[in-house]
């Protein structure tokens, strides 16, 4: 690519784990950097880690929640009132939960804010990304995916919050396989306008991601049994950077990357028409969210 000082990227769940890193990983490479967190003290804390850490002053931090429409809304209005250009945007932040919930627009918790938060997001600073690609050449979407997806086996785009669901891990699994389906229709509907959508599996990251609150009982001891095949996050967010950055995810499109290398994703059964109705089904539920 070309020098990346002169590029934006927007990297939400900044302040910890993954999306830290990702932050701290383009800010070194000279980039200018939006880091989003949901807590303002967390926030102020990782972006004054990063500035610190890499003497890159261009980095900046906005408040996002994205189990609120209103609030992506918000910070829509915002950052795009603020940044002219928009290379990149990396989404990153999501839930790992057991824990059964409603986000503020009674979505299921999970899907709600690992899927639906970021498509929303995606959508409305999708001008800005496509004006950067014509005036520059191309710009990048990156979803964190997970290995995960492949266990979404009740994956119905057009039932993205089944009741009940049988097992509420599953919502964790589905989100997943949302978000890659989600860059593959992203690559497919312009790709032609400059636009390269991938995304990418972190790994088993050591982060906050398998906290008591999120995985209670037995599961802390599935985690504590696989720490130390658990990777840093540093190591995690070499994916979304080979993604944002590389001259390989620039030629390429609709990519999922595992350890920053193509691999072929486990799809639904003819996953061009899947994905499409996923995306239409999508913006129905976010326009019937907003006329309730």
């Amino acid at each position: 690519m070309t020098d990346p000082s002169e590029k934006t990227f927007i990297v939400t769940g900044a302040n910890t784990g993954v999306g830290l890193e990702t932050a701290r990983g383009l800010a070194a490479a000279g980039a200018s950097v939006v880091m989003t967190a949901r807590d303002r003290a967390k926030g102020d804390a990782a972006l004054a880690d990063v500035r610190a850490s890499t003497g890159n002053g261009k980095v900046s931090l906005y408040l996002l929640d994205l189990a609120s429409l209103d609030d992506i809304d918000r910070f829509a209005e915002e950052v795009l009132a603020d940044i002219p250009r928009l290379d990149g945007l990396i989404n990153n932040a999501g839930l790992g939960t057991t824990a059964k919930g409603k986000t503020k627009d009674d979505f299921e918790l999970v899907v709600g804010t690992n899927y639906v938060g970021p498509f929303h997001l995606t959508e409305r600073l999708l001008p800005r990304l496509l004006d950067t690609a014509e005036r520059h050449g191309e710009a990048r979407v990156v979803n964190v995916s997970s290995l995960a997806h492949a266990f979404a086996r009740r994956f119905d785009p057009d039932d993205l919050f089944p009741s009940p669901r049988p097992r509420s891990r599953d919502a964790y699994a589905e989100s997943k396989l949302a978000n890659l389906l989600h860059a593959r229709e992203l690559a497919r509907r312009y790709g032609a306008k400059g636009l390269r959508a991938h995304a990418v599996h972190p790994g088993f990251v050591a982060s906050s991601f398998g906290r008591k609150e999120h995985f209670p009982g037995p599961w802390q001891l599935v985690f504590g049994l696989t720490k130390p095949l658990q990777i840093p996050p540093e190591k995690g967010a070499q994916p979304s950077l080979h993604a944002a950055l590389s001259d390989e995810a620039g030629r390429l499109n609709g990519t999922y990357f595992v350890k920053s290398k193509p691999k072929q994703p486990h799809l639904p059964t003819d996953p061009d028409a899947v994905q499409t109705r996923l995306w239409n089904n999508t913006e129905g539920l976010i326009e019937r969210s907003r006329q309730a």
